[in-house]
């Protein structure tokens, strides 16, 4: 693969058209035009500007790596570079932490209503509610990249992903290590429950230190199990590729049982002034969708 059909793939990988790229490096459309046709060669400092844009090297750029030998688990799919598969998992690490921050602040913000038993708490807590949500509508609406990677067969060179699975061996490991440590941090504020109500007897205002482990362990989750998710893509991409219609099925359930749940608590929060223990409707809910959802792929034929 020589330097005109890298500046092409990976000019489309990033979801950019010929005009775009010309105008970012100011040039015609002309000159990207003969580039990807091999008709031509951008200068020194052109070769800078899509080395930085695209993150990928200038080595890279200009080895021709037309030999290199190709792997992958289907017979056809889409060709993923070094550069581009740790594009991808930089961009999943960063979007896990925006969505990690913004769950562990609505989540937090249940200490104010225990903290506070009035109108106060309650107006902390939606605050605290309202700045969460910004950070994931934030997140949401962030420029979407990378979405073949996520939805197509992969193609990728014999040697990368040779060491990318045992990459991906050690990392998985450590990954399941943070998974097991948002756990722990979760069952701690149930054992500081009884410790806090049936032992020592204290106010309920130190109920309030129970959703600084809630946050923490679920913030924990989400990155570790989001780096698992991202990097196993990558690795076990035909085992992904055909749960991919399952896991499609059944992810409208979570999204309409989080947004009942969260109804729930606002309102018995609200009306009966149960925001504590109202918040077990999450762990339920969860389970509750966990099981419908493999009801539903058990289902298929």
């Amino acid at each position: 693969m020589d330097f005109s059909q890298k500046l092409k793939r990976i000019r489309k990988e990033n979801g950019m058209s010929q005009e775009e790229l010309a105008s970012q490096l100011n040039v015609s459309r002309q000159a990207v035009s003969k580039w990807e046709s091999g008709q031509g060669f951008p200068e020194t400092d052109k070769l800078l500007m899509i080395s930085n844009m695209f993150s990928v090297s200038l080595d890279y750029l200009l080895k021709d790596s037309s030999g290199t030998e190709i792997m992958t688990d289907g017979e056809a799919g889409y060709y993923v570079s070094r550069e581009t598969a740790n594009g991808y998992l930089a961009m999943k690490r960063s979007g896990a932490q925006r969505i990690a921050l913004g769950v562990a602040v609505i989540i937090l913000s249940i200490s104010f209503t225990m903290l506070f038993e009035d109108a106060l708490g309650t107006f902390l807590f939606f605050l605290g509610v309202a700045a969460g949500v910004a950070i994931l509508v934030l997140q949401g609406i962030r420029q979407k990249r990378y979405e073949e990677i996520e939805q197509q067969p992969l193609i990728f060179e014999a040697d990368f992903l040779s060491e990318f699975r045992t990459w991906y061996g050690h990392q998985s490991k450590r990954n399941g290590i943070g998974i097991a440590t948002g756990i722990v941090l979760i069952i701690i504020s149930f054992a500081l429950n009884v410790l806090f109500e049936d032992v020592l007897n204290l106010a309920p205002q130190y109920e309030a230190v129970y959703p600084i482990f809630w946050a923490s362990g679920v913030a924990i989750l989400i990155i570790n199990g989001s780096a698992l998710i991202s990097s196993g893509i990558l690795a076990k991409n035909k085992e992904h590729i055909e749960e991919l219609k399952k896991e499609q099925r059944g992810s409208w359930i979570f999204g309409v049982g989080f947004l009942l749940a969260t109804v729930v608590f606002i309102f018995t929060g609200i009306v009966w002034n149960q925001w504590h223990p109202g918040w077990i409707v999450f762990p339920v809910t969860a389970l509750l969708c966990t099981a419908i959802t493999v009801w539903i792929n058990s289902r298929e034929p």
